[in-house]
């Protein structure tokens, strides 16, 4: 409970900046539909690789013509579904971390120069954009490469777990994968937010942001994800509440359709206006978790630029901070205690 004043300072410091540059919600907003777009595209393309493999050729076929090919398709199945695994995982990966690198980006400007970044699409959403789809580009691929092969990995156990002969190894190294998994995340939502702010290439903008939480003494204070939980109570009572308004006012068409021989429209409904409202919710969200994440940094960086453009929101910071982590102090990279 004691976390719970400074995570709402930082919440509101967050929606403020993000309140005042609308335009960092664009790309979070459209990124669900290039997302599923680049799906079908990898799909049709897995298609036609398959295809060109043979393996319809061997579906058609007769069973003896199968069982006399399916070791050499097989093996390139197998090669196939892996990389396609992987790709699905990456393409999802570096669209998310676009848009924290572009709201980093442009919650940097806000913290250290406001005048640019004080509008829908100011200079400072645009150039982030820029900066996380060229400059940056290359950082965004290769923390989502790394990501994206241990998802990859961790989905190929959880089939393999289904061979009960095996299923106690199975779990095992499962675990451990997912807690692998769960640290490079950890590492990447804190590297990303340092690649919007300084451009720094994925490696050394990692192991500056962690140098920096350690020589404050900040291990504690970024080990909380208080707002995080909110962002994901919030999302879950948008989808319900927007499943529920959905099945109601299924049930009304249900019971012209029951009568055409339909039924179980209103449960289909609930569930299909759900999930689709956790996805969207979630995305426009995670803006905003992006930038309370991005002013943790900005406020163990530069705490007096923030009282110097923000003297209200800095006073609360520092009240609820100081209240909080007593025994943490805050300032600048010299040592100067702020």
């Amino acid at each position: 409970w004691k976390d719970i004043p400074f995570a709402a300072a930082t919440l509101s410091t967050g929606v403020t900046a993000c309140r005042g540059n609308l335009g960092v919600f664009a790309f979070a907003f459209v990124s669900p539909m290039i997302n599923f777009v680049t799906v079908i595209v990898q799909f049709m393309s897995l298609v036609s690789f398959l295809g060109w493999l043979g393996l319809f050729d061997s579906w058609s076929s007769n069973l003896d013509d199968y069982h006399e090919t399916s070791g050499a398709v097989q093996f390139g199945i197998s090669v196939t579904y892996i990389l396609f695994t992987v790709s699905l995982y990456w393409t999802s990966e570096v669209i998310k971390n676009i848009t924290t690198v572009t709201v980093s980006g442009t919650i940097g400007t806000w913290w250290y120069s406001p005048s640019e970044a004080s509008s829908c699409c100011s200079s400072a959403v645009m150039d982030s954009f820029k900066r996380a789809t060229t400059y940056s580009f290359g950082s965004i691929c290769f923390g989502s490469l790394i990501v994206a092969i241990l998802s990859a990995i961790n989905s190929m156990l959880r089939r393999a777990q289904r061979d009960r002969r095996c299923v106690l190894f199975y779990c095992v190294i499962r675990c451990i994968m997912l807690y692998v998994q769960r640290l490079v995340e950890y590492f990447n939502k804190w590297a990303f937010v340092y690649v919007g702010l300084y451009g720094y290439d994925y490696m050394t903008a990692g192991k500056n942001v962690m140098t920096l939480f350690k020589s404050r003494g900040w291990s504690t204070v970024i080990a909380h994800s208080l707002v995080q939980k909110a962002m994901f109570m919030i999302s879950l009572c948008i989808g319900l509440v927007t499943g529920l308004i959905v099945a109601l006012a299924s049930s009304l068409v249900e019971e012209v359709a029951v009568g055409f021989g339909a039924s179980g429209i209103g449960l289909m409904a609930f569930f299909m206006s759900f999930y689709i409202s956790i996805i969207n919710s979630s995305t426009l969200l995670s803006v905003v978790s992006t930038s309370t994440d991005t002013a943790i940094v900005c406020f163990a960086e530069g705490p007096a630029e923030f009282e110097e453009n923000h003297p209200q929101m800095s006073m609360r910071m520092q009240e609820t901070f100081s209240a909080t982590y007593p025994d943490v102090n805050f300032g600048r990279a010299d040592g100067e205690v702020v």
